[in-house]
């Protein structure tokens, strides 16, 4: 389960039970303590009809005359003995949780089977069970006890008893007072529940975005993975002939050894990277290692120089660099003229579209082309500054219309390709770049030339 769901399911049960905590005070008491509370709010004397000891009516109007002008609040209670259950037994414990039902200060006194406890809100500590105590200990009698408390009580808060009632509150006051209480209290949870809910979405949105950029990141490197499992592979294979040709031709064995210092630094790049915009230095890597591969297999095979550097083919780069420009037909927008190797330019010579290098993207695997914006640096790494133009009208081409996050943005030669010291060394040295130009069926061609090869030996 999503962090942030799991979280949600325990603030929102919690949320609620606030509420009705809010609205109905501590429910979860106890059976007598809930129905002394609750005739408290209404008659400062509550006596319970199977309470024994009990008050006589005319002791209770007594008592409750004296309670009305009383000058502190005191809430008298009369229950049974089974309501010492609902606190261990303990009848000022009873006491204090009736006066936490009930929610308003004052000084409560319960008598439970003739057990008296007291608490109090406006006393010290202490006292209104003192008090109790010994005003039960000099009076026997119930009601005499507990009229000796009321006025102990009195004494300790300094306060002169009323020689009147309070005036009662005007028809409808009192429903008013508890009904702004009730408005009070729904408005309060309203706003609490509004902030956890607010704080859960952003959290949420906050996850959800974190998931999409790790899923994203994990998409392109699977790729950049693809690509150096294929170099390593295709070196593995060259390295075979090499080794008998060794001394015969070193020139070869240099490239080669390039080549292999390339994917180092690709792999290296590759476990360091964090983002979808590290990919780009790997691409950019991979793309000199390829070229130092062809170069190495064509003077092992050919001997002479190495070809002239051009731009990795586009339809799959993997095939390592191109031989000259082809016109390409998108499924949809304007042909244009793309890089292409050897095998892909015969294909197209013969009328048959070469197949795309495909990508998983989603569910889904999909031509690198018509990839989501977080492909950009790892196609814009081979390509550098002409990596928009070659794929323009494409997803991936709106995404690198203001460049690629990762890379120089840098114009380079003919396909804005990065100077060759960039992508050997990663020192990007404007001056390290060669343009030549080359006819091709396509129209006229720019194309970057490595500047540590004798490159009027290597044309062709």
């Amino acid at each position: 389960m999503p962090r942030g769901v799991s979280r949600a399911a325990l603030v929102l049960p919690a949320l609620a039970g606030l509420v009705l905590c809010l609205l109905a005070g501590p429910a979860w008491a106890g059976p007598w303590v809930d129905r002394a509370a609750g005739s408290l709010r209404d008659d400062p004397l509550y006596v319970n009809p199977s309470a024994r000891p009990t008050l006589s009516p005319p002791d209770q109007e007594a008592i409750r005359a004296r309670l009305a002008v009383v000058g502190t609040p005191v809430f008298v209670a009369i229950l049974p003995g089974q309501a010492l259950g609902e606190a261990g037994g303990d009848a000022n414990r009873l006491a204090t949780l009736v006066a936490a039902s009930v929610g308003r200060p004052g000084t409560y006194l319960v008598v439970a089977g003739g057990e008296e406890g007291a608490g109090s809100g406006t006393l010290a500590q202490g006292q209104a069970a003192a008090r109790a105590k010994v005003a039960f200990q000099q009076h026997p009698e119930l009601a005499a006890a507990t009229m000796d408390f009321i006025g102990r009580v009195e004494d300790a808060a300094g306060t002169a008893p009323a020689t009147t009632a309070p005036p009662a509150p005007p028809p409808g006051q009192q429903d008013a007072d508890g009904n702004t209480v009730l408005v009070v209290v729904l408005a309060v949870a309203g706003v609490v529940a509004l902030g956890v809910l607010l704080a859960l979405g952003l959290e949420n949105r906050s996850e959800r975005r974190s998931i999409r950029s790790t899923t994203q990141f994990a998409e392109v490197k699977a790729t950049s993975q693809e690509d150096l499992d294929a170099l390593a592979d295709d070196l593995g294979n060259l390295n075979v002939n090499l080794q008998a040709a060794e001394a015969d031709n070193p020139r070869a064995v240099h490239q080669y050894t390039r080549a292999y210092e390339s994917l180092e630094r690709a792999s290296q790049a590759f476990e360091q990277a964090r983002s979808p915009a590290d990919l780009a230095q790997v691409s950019s890597a991979l793309e000199s290692g390829r070229f130092s591969m062809a170069a190495a297999r064509a003077m092992f095979e050919r001997g002479g120089n190495p070809p002239r550097r051009r731009p990795p083919c586009f339809f799959d780069t993997r095939h390592g660099p191109s031989v000259n420009d082809v016109g390409w037909e998108p499924p949809y927008g304007p042909p244009r003229p793309v890089p292409a190797c050897q095998a892909c330019m015969r294909q197209i010579a013969s009328g048959v579209q070469p197949q795309p290098r495909r990508v998983r993207a989603g569910l889904r695997r999909v031509p690198f082309y018509e990839a989501p914006a977080h492909f950009e640096s790892w196609f814009g790494g081979y390509f550098g500054g002409a990596a928009a133009d070659l794929v323009a009208g494409f997803p991936l081409g709106n995404a690198l219309d203001d460049g690629f996050v990762g890379g120089r943005h840098s114009s380079g030669g003919g396909y804005g390709y990065l100077p060759v010291s960039y992508a050997d060394t990663g020192v990007l040295d404007s001056g390290g770049a060669i343009t030549g130009e080359r006819e091709s069926d396509s129209g006229t061609i720019t194309i970057q030339e490595d500047p540590d090869e004798d490159q009027s030996a290597g044309a062709r």
